[in-house]
């Protein structure tokens, strides 16, 4: 049940950029500084957690740390979190308010800073408006209700593709909202949405000719890109392993024939040049180029589902859907969750009172 209970110092270094992605200026006191550490540790290795459990382990282990490590008395430190004012942080429902993100900033600024988040309604209200906003642009409209569990998921999710090379794996049962939060983080981020489109006839050849064009649209014209990748289009295991390469080095080896990769030199020279990237501009130099700039531009979401034994076969075959990402397991909806969706749903039939 626990295959993906893996950890490497890549995921020490997600820590540290993490705490990274905050100014000065949002860490002014190292009460702040303690906070932002024990969420990034909370999003990289407590989001892997498949149960309760596990996570009143996972907070006693972070109480510990705080007591040990920084000398500090963790109640007074999170005292805003405690809930039920019994005078300390006990339980996972008030570690749930722990919450640090730049969703709080309109989309479209060049500034995000990643601040601590204590105002749950301003975070709704921005996100409430993030999400008209996405529907006013977009043919698809999304009908969401964004109660807390699934504001929590949608911060959870624009901070991994605010991260350079920042790729996630969303572990949950279909229709727990997993895709259409990715769609709303990252228009919230700005960045663009790819996903394949699955046809009867869809094999190798025509997989290989969308991850061209994903590469293109990163590497070549440098958009910052979220590629969208459900476990229900994978119709071949090869698919899953141009992933695990992409997700572990940046490029499908071999994907490109002689003068596709010409093209693609010529494609980003511009770009390399202003940035001063290849002296010599040799093909070497600007096919090199457009790897990195792969790394840093493409942010890949898998949505899994844990039921069966598919996800653990796939997690032991291609070791960088772990290594490389970051995991978000959906737990089944809480009771507010389900409340929300009711009464928004049902606000809109007649009914009468006692009924309702």
């Amino acid at each position: 049940m626990k295959s993906h209970y893996t950890f490497n110092l890549r995921d020490f270094s997600k820590i540290i950029c993490g705490i990274c992605m905050a100014g000065k200026n949002q860490i002014p006191t190292s009460d702040v500084g303690i906070r932002i550490w024990a969420h990034e540790v909370l999003r990289v290795l407590g989001d892997r957690l498949i149960n309760n459990e596990d996570r009143l382990w996972m907070l006693n282990c972070l109480k510990e740390t705080v007591r040990g490590s920084f000398g500090a008395n963790f109640d007074t430190i999170f005292s805003h979190l405690d809930t039920d004012k019994n005078g300390k942080v006990e339980t996972l429902d008030e570690l749930r308010g722990l919450i640090f993100g730049d969703v709080l900033t309109p989309f479209g600024m060049a500034e995000r800073p990643y601040e601590e988040i204590q105002d749950k309604d301003k975070l709704q209200q921005c996100c409430e408006e993030a999400l008209n906003t996405y529907n006013m642009m977009t043919e698809k409209p999304m009908d969401l209700v964004l109660f807390a569990f699934a504001l929590e998921h949608l911060v959870r999710i624009s901070r991994i593709l605010k991260q350079p090379s920042g790729h996630a794996m969303l572990v949950g049962v279909g229709g727990s909202g997993r895709q259409s939060l990715t769609r709303l983080a990252s228009k919230m981020g700005d960045n663009e949405v790819y996903q394949v489109e699955i046809k009867k006839n869809y094999r190798m050849q025509e997989w290989r000719d969308d991850m061209k064009n994903l590469l293109k649209l990163c590497g070549g014209k440098g958009l910052s890109t979220s590629f969208l990748f459900t476990d229900t289009q994978i119709k071949e295991e090869g698919f899953l392993e141009d992933v695990n390469n992409i997700l572990n080095t940046g490029e499908i080896p071999n994907l490109y024939p002689a003068d596709e990769k010409a093209d693609i030199c010529e494609l980003v020279r511009p770009a390399a040049k202003n940035e001063n990237r290849c002296p010599e501009g040799t093909p070497a130099q600007l096919y090199s180029y457009f790897v990195e700039r792969c790394r840093k531009k493409l942010h890949i979401v898998l949505c899994f589902s844990p039921i069966g034994e598919s996800f653990r076969t796939r997690v032991r075959n291609f070791p960088s859907l772990v290594n490389c990402t970051t995991i978000d397991w959906f737990s089944e909806w809480p009771k507010d969750a389900l409340e929300s969706v009711a009464k928004r749903f049902l606000g809109e039939i007649e009914m009468e009172p006692h009924v309702r």
